[in-house]
């Protein structure tokens, strides 16, 4: 089903966005990490204990927040590494097949022997790749990051009551800090998680913007109609962070089932539910999907709209070009 030479094409074609996404991300996800490094826990908890009234907002309780590893999960979160990945997927989505009408190739490929599925799996191929390559450069940056800054620590001097082998803090004697790895407060296997569900968007957004690509002509208006849905699909999940009447209406995005600083959480606090598809309470009921029920839930529906595509593109009449 895929062609070596489409396979080529594709790849000369993308392979600078891609090189630009990658190191974008790598860049920010290193530099992220960096910037939690220079603000001891203390001060982060100062500054955020005045958000409390916000906190509903976030997909953790803050104390998550209140550790390193849930500060560096948020770099995940960030609209650079978020807005870089579905960049790469709308840009690539879209160029599949309206993309190439729109230039006036299109009868120019299917003029050779090879078919529309050989046209559109190919350029699969390659953006699914370059999601996968995306998602690990954003890993890579923060493993990066963990293993070459360092933090702050105090260091609490203590008396020792004799006979009793008692300590108790000296809180009268000078203080001291002292700077230790930053590897020692996060362990970066916790963040697979989280570059996981970003590897999950990225593939539901390629597929779903085939899907749009496949019905089109023009590129521009998939580009549109897809920004369009992105758009309405955060605001929708903000009003439903923001409205316990409206709650349920966070059911009702995709953008629910991206929270990797919650699948950050679970993969510390509860480990055998890492990669779990569902999450049960003590007596055995459903209370929610796992990480990988989320994870699933967007590929599922990625590769949906990717068969979708392929159905649309192989029966629908081609424009003449323009």
């Amino acid at each position: 089903m895929i062609n070596r030479l489409l396979l080529k094409k594709s790849i000369a074609e993308s392979r600078l966005l891609l090189l630009a996404c990658a190191t974008a991300i790598y860049a920010f996800c290193w530099t992220r990490v960096w910037i939690v490094s220079q603000f001891t826990m203390i001060q982060f908890q100062t500054v955020l204990e005045q958000f409390r009234d916000y906190e509903r907002f976030s997909p953790v309780p803050f104390e998550q927040l209140f550790t390193y590893t849930g500060r560096v999960a948020l770099t995940f979160d960030e609209p650079i590494v978020v807005g870089a990945v579905s960049l790469w997927a709308i840009a690539r989505g879209s160029d599949c097949i309206s993309g190439e009408i729109g230039r006036g190739t299109m009868e120019m490929l299917l003029a050779q022997p090879v078919s529309r599925l050989q046209v559109l799996w190919s350029q699969t191929f390659v953006t699914l790749g370059g999601v996968a390559i995306l998602a690990m450069a954003s890993w890579l940056g923060t493993y990066s990051g963990i293993m070459t800054n360092s933090v702050e620590e105090p260091v609490v001097r203590s008396w020792t009551i004799p006979w009793l082998q008692i300590e108790i803090p000296n809180w009268l004697a000078e203080k001291e800090v002292r700077r230790i790895p930053l590897s020692q407060e996060v362990d970066p296997g916790h963040l697979v998680p989280a570059a996981v569900n970003l590897f999950a968007l990225g593939v539901f957004l390629a597929g779903l913007t085939t899907m749009f690509s496949s019905m089109d002509r023009y590129r521009w208006r998939t580009i549109g109609v897809i920004a369009m849905i992105y758009v309405t699909q955060m605001i929708t999940k903000i009003v439903g962070l923001a409205s316990d009447q409206l709650a349920w209406l966070s059911r009702l995005t995709f953008f629910t089932a991206y929270e990797p600083e919650r699948f950050v959480s679970i993969a510390m606090n509860d480990p055998e539910s890492t990669w779990s598809f569902l999450i049960r309470d003590a007596s055995g009921v459903f209370t929610d999907f796992g990480p990988m029920g989320y994870n699933s839930l967007l590929i599922g529906m990625g590769l949906a709209a990717y068969v979708a595509a392929s159905l649309i593109f192989q029966h629908r009449d081609l424009p003449a070009p323009l």
